[in-house]
């Protein structure tokens, strides 16, 4: 009886231990893995607005896509674009060219857009999912 409550204790200290020294994996500590660069917005006219760069994964990703989130000049969202740009089998330390469309409705006019790269097929709904994110100001 002794032992098992020795052992119990033990047990608990070093959970305990592993708990408080931050020795979990945790994906607020990672970094991207990939590099997003060169990005620019133009307006293609008739709504249509392209965001181009380039992005390089830093490992193999079999699958990538970015989602477009636009806002106007009072901060309302006014266009998401779930899926405005994927391709599979990416290659680690290789440059993509990517051309992310979105369609901006009538009489709206964007003022910033928040580009976010997935690294799973349709989770371009859900923000905590992305891999990289960032707000380009137009």
């Amino acid at each position: 009886m002794k032992n098992k409550l020795m052992l119990g204790v033990t047990v608990l200290l070093i959970a305990g231990i592993v708990a408080i020294s931050g020795c979990t994996s945790s994906s607020e500590n990672n970094t991207s893995p990939v590099n997003v660069t060169d990005i620019t917005v133009e307006s293609s006219g008739y709504g249509s607005y392209d965001v181009l760069g380039t992005i390089t994964p830093s490992k193999d990703i079999d699958y990538l896509s970015i989602a477009l989130k636009w806002y106007d000049a009072s901060g309302n969202v006014i266009e998401k674009s779930s899926l405005a740009w994927n391709i599979n089998d990416a290659k680690a330390g290789e440059p993509i060219k990517f051309d992310a469309i979105s369609f901006i409705p009538e009489g709206s006019s964007p003022a910033k857009v928040d580009l976010l790269v997935f690294d799973s097929v349709w989770s371009g709904t859900d923000e905590s999912d992305a891999i990289y994110k960032t707000t380009i100001n137009l």
